[in-house]
């Protein structure tokens, strides 16, 4: 579980998130990353559809989505948004802590070449 302080909360930090930041897939995720120029530990948030299952099965991907996520926090740069959508097969895939850290990687490569958004 992530400590409170590196949670997104509002759908409009959700939102702001998954429109103004870059965005990397990888295997059953898709990362989106956004740079602000507050200085705020970093956050983290996730999406799960009902599209991928029932809530035995979307709770259990978001389970495991944050589980490869808490280690990866301490390396984000402070004041940085991350939001991740599952895909289907994300409850099951064996190899999503590997495809978050690659698309996390990827998304915030890219969120370097952009100036922090105030």
């Amino acid at each position: 579980m992530l400590p409170a302080a590196n949670r997104l909360r509002t759908a409009a930090d959700f939102q702001d998130t998954t429109r103004r930041g870059s965005k990397a897939a990888r295997g059953s995720v898709v990362v989106y990353v956004l740079r602000t120029a507050d200085d705020y530990s970093p956050r983290v948030g996730t999406v799960v559809s009902r599209k991928l299952g029932g809530s035995v099965v979307r709770h259990r991907a978001a389970r495991r989505i944050r589980g490869a996520m808490a280690p990866l926090v301490g390396t984000l740069p402070m004041g940085s948004r991350v939001v991740v959508r599952a895909l289907p097969g994300a409850d099951s895939d064996p190899n999503l802590a590997e495809s978050v850290r690659i698309a996390l990687t990827t998304g915030l490569g890219r969120s370097n070449r952009t100036r922090p958004t105030p």
